[in-house]
């Protein structure tokens, strides 16, 4: 764990009222458990924006993005990759349209791509986006 990582742990515990450390990663572990067992969408074609930042010039998570977008080529219908101002960062987005567990298993694999790696998403069915019968 980088020591960024453990003083942000010991800033959001005592911002939030956590007892320490241990607290803050039970309940973030137990919030990405739920993430995963969401099955509303088990099954469907989903449509999803995921946003994963990480530090500037690390070649390591650079070159895991490179090869999550070589597996995923087939499901990715948009990709960019920005760096910030004054190198503060990098920031990788993607549209993704994927079954639901290849969607899942995308996430794993950005989220694993390295320790300082944040990422957020957003999900949604694309039958939803589908017009009902009728209307034009």
């Amino acid at each position: 764990m980088t020591e960024r990582l453990r003083d942000d742990l010991d800033t959001l515990a005592e911002a939030h009222g956590y007892s320490g450390r241990s607290e803050v990663i039970r309940d973030a572990c137990q919030s990405l458990i739920e993430a995963y067992r969401e099955t509303e969408y088990e099954g469907k074609r989903v449509l999803a924006t995921v946003t994963a930042v990480f530090g500037y010039d690390n070649p390591t998570v650079e070159g895991q993005m490179v090869e999550i977008r070589r597996e995923f080529e087939a499901s990715i219908r948009s990709n960019s990759h920005n760096c910030l101002e004054d190198n503060a960062g990098c920031v990788e987005t993607f549209v993704l349209e994927a079954g639901y567990s290849d969607f899942l298993r995308f996430i794993g694999l950005v989220r694993g791509a390295g320790e300082s790696v944040s990422v957020e998403y957003t999900v949604v069915p694309v039958d939803t986006m589908q017009p009902e019968s009728g209307e034009h």
